[in-house]
């Protein structure tokens, strides 16, 4: 097999042409700071009842949503604000005109974000809008309804018995996130008590920082990662391996779990099944945080200015394989991973660019020719290059009895 024509680069992820690959530039970093309030009883009242009160007029909105014809659109905010303002206000005049509108953002995220998860409402007309619970509402706060202390020290909440002050009380991981930017509209959340202890009120604070300015500029091959996202092996790059196992091996307890428990279908099966449904959701994302922070890190540490990682858009849409297998690879959150190592990166001042992953397994890394790849093994008819070769598989032998 003749070797593939050499671009103008030395490595794929060094050709900066138009059709080399997409960046994925961040313009603005936004972190959350999630900060626990001190507030006495009394206030404490006061924000459930605003909290109550939120929440039943994102109920009310939701039903007019449902209610409106779908070439309306009504899950966009100036739609809904137009259709459901004025009965809101007429049914719960207690909430105050703001929070009427915080709560059409609310609703119209809330169902923009069902929507961008269940592509097919779009095109069929059958499928209708759930009907949204909203049973321990969020408040969002803009502007308007929150206000600061000059030292940012104490709040000014509005609720609807006036407003209140509540103390802010930050741990070091939320002073180092509130001290590195400007901070944005925040969300005021109840966080339930567990084993007996009393719940807390917690703001969520949108903290927004410009990202660090890449330049390309004398850019060496030996600055540029390619990172490789899979099931087996969560992600591969060239200074390391992160394993997949383990979490897999979780992901089909909680599946077998679920399986076990919709099969029962009892009130307290239903029960444990969502309990059981957001560990898994919370774990997952722990695993993504934990890795994708050890990639960046680690790119950081070896001087890489650019990561590589392939576009996979699409890619369960292309699957074809049995029932068992598809389960299996469309619970990969392989996109997750890849939107921390995004931002994570933007935090660092690395490049990342998204290249198109065709053959990208079957290129010898020596000559750029196609070669035959099975599995782990990979032969190059035109250099005749071997990986692994015996050595190296003595090596992984001698690794794995170790």
């Amino acid at each position: 097999m003749s070797a593939q024509k050499s671009s103008a680069s030395t490595s794929k992820g060094l050709n900066t042409s138009k059709d080399a690959g997409k960046f994925a530039g961040v313009a603005t970093i936004v972190r959350t700071a999630a900060v626990r309030l001190e507030v006495s009883a009394e206030d404490s009242v006061k924000l459930e009842e605003t909290q109550s009160l939120y929440g039943k007029a994102s109920r009310l909105l939701a039903e007019i949503m449902r209610e409106q014809p779908r070439g309306m659109r009504p899950w966009q905010r100036h739609n809904l604000h137009h259709a459901g303002y004025r009965r809101v206000r007429s049914e719960i005049p207690e909430l105050g005109s703001q929070l009427v509108c915080n709560t059409v953002r609310s609703v119209s995220a809330a169902a923009k974000s069902w929507i961008s998860n269940n592509p097919k409402f779009l095109k069929d007309d059958k499928i209708e809008l759930p009907a949204f619970k909203f049973a321990n509402p969020i408040v969002h706060l803009d502007k308007n309804t929150i206000s600061y202390s000059a030292d940012r020290k104490t709040a000014s909440i509005y609720t609807t018995c006036g407003r209140i002050k509540a103390t802010l009380a930050p741990g070091a991981f939320q002073e180092e996130i509130l001290s590195s930017g400007t901070w944005k509209e925040s969300n005021l959340v109840f966080r339930k008590g567990k084993r007996g202890k009393p719940g807390h009120w917690e703001l969520h604070i949108a903290v927004e920082q410009p990202s660090r300015k890449v330049s390309l500029e004398g850019l060496t091959k030996d600055q540029v990662e390619g990172t490789d996202v899979g099931e087996n092996n969560m992600a591969a790059t060239t200074h390391g391996l992160w394993k997949g196992g383990k979490l897999k091996y979780d992901r089909d307890c909680y599946l077998a779990l679920r399986k076990r428990l919709q099969c029962n279908g009892s009130r307290s099966a239903n029960q444990h099944l969502r309990k059981a449904s957001g560990r898994e959701r919370r774990h997952v994302k722990h695993v993504n945080n934990v890795v994708s922070k050890q990639i960046v890190q680690e790119a950081k540490a070896n001087g890489i200015r650019v990561i590589v990682l392939e576009d996979l858009t699409h890619i369960r849409g292309r699957i074809k394989a049995g029932l068992r297998v598809r389960t299996r690879l469309h619970r990969w959150p392989f996109r997750e991973l890849q939107e921390m190592i995004v931002h994570k990166a933007a935090r660092e001042g690395i490049e990342v660019v998204f290249v198109d992953p065709r053959y990208t397994s079957q290129t010898c890394s020596k000559c750029k020719a196609l070669g035959k790849r099975r599995k782990h093994r990979f032969v190059c008819s035109n250099c005749g290059i071997k990986h692994p070769d015996k050595y190296f598989r003595f090596f992984l032998q001698k690794t794995a009895s170790s």
